[in-house]
């Protein structure tokens, strides 16, 4: 049975995974173990200099976007996200300001740009779908519109595809029973379908498919695999459900690790962050994580009235 807080173990996760890679977004894993001797807990970004110890980023904030929009119920949902988008980007924390101007203009198309920001702000969507028990087809025709108003390439589609039914699975799979290789072929049929429904771009499975054999490889050598921890969705996506798969029973070990292998180091932690969260749900996380993150309060108020929405369906 789904429970509240599991859907907002994954919400909040992301949020925890979010401000714990924050300060070392962008930096090489030699940078991350040289200039911050590895993210053990949350730091300011002192490179920057523009966020605090426990501040997230835009990820949280368009993850909680996503989650008060399928809240709402209306079936709007790409007009409404568009909507909050709108308002919500110009504020959001180091998004793109070509990107942003785009959304508010509705001439967003970047064909060139495979990016992970659709897997980034899945974890709502995932429990939209363990909730409503929707059929694959109709989670695809639900979540293609909502993604692309920000990521229209088909790899950051079909990685957002892939880390929503990933949640999913996460959420309605009791733990005495997940199979690690059955729930990793499932995942890769899953992406390929999505990839068949997009074009020919089959970037995401392929990668899927070189990790298949890996799955109890360490960090950095799964981190070779994907040809680096990027921002491109075939990267970085893969690695950080891998990275769960890897070892989902230890929650703060798989986070930090995670984090500290360098890359898109934010939104590794929050893809990650995601599936921990759900898969341990939010009592579970340390008390200094929940005690340090920005707004926690409102985050998990916020969360559990989704969770709340998504289980009333």
């Amino acid at each position: 049975m789904i429970s509240i807080d599991h859907i907002v173990g994954a919400l909040l996760g992301t949020a925890v995974g979010d401000a714990l890679g924050m300060p070392v977004e962008g930096l090489s894993h030699q940078n991350v173990r040289m200039y911050y001797k590895g993210i053990k807990e949350y730091r300011a970004d002192e490179k920057r200099g523009d966020l605090q110890t426990g501040q997230w980023t835009g990820d949280t904030q368009c993850t909680f976007a996503m989650a008060e929009v399928l809240a709402l119920g209306d079936a709007e949902y790409a007009t409404r996200l568009a909507e909050v988008y709108t308002h919500l980007l110009p504020e959001a924390r180091r998004w793109d300001p070509v990107t942003i101007q785009r959304v508010k203009d509705n001439t967003l198309d970047l064909p060139h740009e495979p990016t992970n920001g659709a897997a980034m702000i899945a974890a709502p969507l995932g429990a939209w779908w363990a909730a409503t028990g929707a059929t694959r087809d109709a989670a695809f025709n639900l979540m293609m519109p909502l993604f692309s108003v920000t990521h229209r390439h088909p790899a950051a589609l079909a990685a957002g595809f892939g880390q929503a039914f990933a949640i999913k699975v996460v959420l309605t799979t009791p733990e005495a029973i997940l199979d690690r290789d059955v729930c990793w072929k499932q995942l890769v049929d899953t992406v390929i379908w999505a990839e068949d429904r997009l074009g020919d771009d089959h970037r995401v499975s392929k990668r899927l498919q070189r990790l298949t054999n890996h799955l109890r490889d360490f960090p950095l050598d799964l981190q070779d695999l994907c040809d680096g921890t990027g921002t491109y969705a075939d990267e970085s996506w893969p690695f950080a459900v891998a990275m769960f798969v890897r070892n989902p029973g230890l929650l703060e070990a798989t986070l930090l690790s995670s984090i500290n292998v360098g890359g898109d180091a934010n939104t590794v932690g929050a893809m990650v962050g995601a599936l921990l969260g759900a898969w341990h749900g939010w009592a579970a996380f340390p008390a200094e994580w929940k005690e340090g993150l920005e707004a926690t309060n409102d985050l998990e108020a916020r969360a559990s009235q989704f969770a709340a929405a998504m289980l009333d369906q």
